[in-house]
């Protein structure tokens, strides 16, 4: 099955967001975690300043021409079900999430295949 533009622009920006997220340091370790009732982009460990090793879940929204906002695609709704994929994820590979340090981030990418405009990454303390 071929992909829409629409597909095939969000792969682009996971792999730019993979590339940002690489330079800044991240080891990732899982893309594209699904469960029933949630799914998360990415999965990396990053050491933070304050907290140490992190576990950290990465959404990527890419924006190519259309209008709109990648920082306001993701909403109440979409952070409850990445939150149940992480608890997912946790449960799975016996991950204890009342020490280990957790944080849910974001990266926005601005543009297409043909041309990178913007990039913005999100960091959010759980």
């Amino acid at each position: 099955m071929s992909q829409t533009k629409k597909q095939k622009i969000g792969a682009w920006g996971e792999e730019v967001a993979v590339g940002v997220l690489k330079e800044k340091g991240y080891e990732i370790i899982e893309r594209n975690f699904e469960i029933r009732e949630g799914e998360i982009d990415i999965i990396a460990w990053h050491t933070k300043p304050h907290f140490g090793r992190t576990l950290c879940f990465v959404e990527v929204k890419t924006r190519g021409g259309e209008q709109g906002s990648a920082e306001r695609a993701t909403g109440r709704e979409k952070l409850g079900r990445m939150k149940q994929a992480a608890i997912a994820y946790c449960l799975r590979y016996n991950i204890n999430r009342d020490t280990m340090p957790i944080q849910f981030e974001q990266v926005s990418i601005y543009g297409s295949p043909k041309g990178l405009r913007d990039v913005r990454h999100y960091e959010i303390p759980a």
